[in-house]
């Protein structure tokens, strides 16, 4: 084996070190990620699902003045959406009850 050899050998040998103590070292007992609520994952849902009405009700009136679509389609479209987002505001409601009773047994547990 010449010396060269032994001193590629050295630099491969050091660089797996360096590389590895990092990677298959012992890795911290705390989860990256937390854990997912899904009463929080509904409740950003409805969030969303909100604004998205919301904008539709917008579109669906431009659509109107520009005379996109006729009076009936018009009053039919808004009814439907109308009532979209009245349920979807119920169930925001219904969530947020949810979450303040939660978050007032949490506090009279303890």
């Amino acid at each position: 084996m010449s010396f060269t050899h032994f001193i590629e050998l050295l630099l491969v040998a050091g660089i797996l070190i360096v590389v590895g103590i990092p990677l298959f070292g012992k890795l911290p007992k705390t989860r990256p990620f937390s854990e997912i609520d899904p009463l929080e994952e509904k409740f950003k849902h409805l969030l969303v699902r909100k604004e998205e009405v919301l904008l539709s009700i917008k579109e669906l009136e431009v659509d109107r003045t520009t005379e996109k679509l006729s009076n009936e389609d018009y009053e039919t479209s808004r009814i439907k959406l109308e009532g979209e987002a009245i349920t979807i505001l119920e169930q925001i409601e219904k969530l947020e009850r949810d979450r303040k009773k939660s978050g007032e047994s949490r506090l009279q547990k303890t």
